[in-house]
């Protein structure tokens, strides 16, 4: 497994202006990334104005709430659900890791990084916890009638604030949301299918009880993603793993509200006439209608 390395740097100012800096220690390692947009937000916050009287203030707050608001309530149910998932496969506390968040705009990055400080079994149920939150704010996004693009992959990284990281892990996030994705998906680096395998080979070779409960959860974490119509590695957000760890009511209150807002969206898009977007909602119904029957539906 990977673990995190530290090397210290340290500069010393002039008097002729040059930049002073302390010496420190960065943790260098890899970190897992998810970046996450929340689309159509700049549509409603680009008409407000400082407001006149109570029934503008009304609307400002309303259009606040719907945008700034809904982000903050994104990360929050995203933290809520890392720990759920988290707790759910026997790590608990023990696990020591919690997921950073890093806002600009609409958009919004959560980091954790892959340490294997408390035992070997730690990043990998990290790796489960992220990807199975993410499934689920996926589907919260929708249902909220706000879709969500995004991209996760891991990379090196280096923590160079509370909530900050930079590195190679966060440039490859960015890129599959916004040059990849291209509609309401969240899609899989190819850097993060790679650490997954190599657990697979180094655990899948080791009989014992940990390598045997790495390599059950990593075969758990794998079956969350899936294959698209383009070839892209994509958070399988209505597969099967995700009915096998479904709460009760998960199809009523999440997936049903989520495939009409679908329906809608791609019915306002056709409306529209933009051929391309067209096009792309296309393949977003057809991604839910190819998993309605995994939840007793009928598309």
């Amino acid at each position: 497994m990977r673990s995190s390395n530290r090397c210290s740097s340290s500069r010393v100012g002039t008097t002729n202006g040059q930049l002073s800096m302390a010496a420190r220690n960065l943790k260098i390692g890899h970190h897992l990334v998810a970046f996450l947009d929340v689309l159509g937000q700049r549509d409603r916050f680009r008409d407000l104005r400082v407001p006149k009287n109570a029934e503008e203030e009304a609307q400002v707050k309303y259009v606040l709430q719907q945008t700034a608001g809904f982000v903050l309530d994104l990360r929050a149910e995203f933290h809520r659900q890392f720990e759920v998932f988290e707790k759910g496969v026997g790590m608990g506390a023990h696990a020591n890791v919690r997921p950073n968040f890093v806002g600009f705009s609409d958009s919004f990055v959560t980091s954790v990084p892959l340490r294997n400080d408390g035992g070997d079994l730690v990043p990998v149920v990290t790796v489960f916890s992220a990807l199975s939150a993410a499934a689920i704010v996926m589907l919260t996004s929708l249902v909220s009638k706000h879709p969500l693009r995004g991209g996760i992959d891991v990379g090196l990284a280096t923590e160079i604030g509370p909530e900050e990281i930079y590195g190679t892990a966060l440039e490859r996030a960015y890129v599959l949301e916004s040059k990849i994705a291209q509609y309401p998906r969240i899609v899989i680096g190819g850097e993060l299918w790679n650490y997954l395998s190599s657990v697979l080979v180094e655990f899948g070779k080791r009989d014992t009880p940990v390598a045997k409960s790495i390599t059950a959860i990593t075969q758990r974490t794998m079956g969350l993603t899936a294959t698209d119509t383009d070839g892209k590695r994509i958070l399988d957000y209505l597969g099967s793993t995700v009915v096998q760890h479904s709460v009760p009511g998960h199809r009523e209150h999440m997936v049903l509200p989520a495939y009409e807002f679908v329906l809608a969206e791609q019915k306002r898009i056709v409306a529209g006439g933009n051929s391309e977007l067209i096009a792309r909602y296309a393949l977003f119904r057809s991604y839910f209608e190819s998993r309605m029957s995994l939840w007793n539906t009928k598309s």
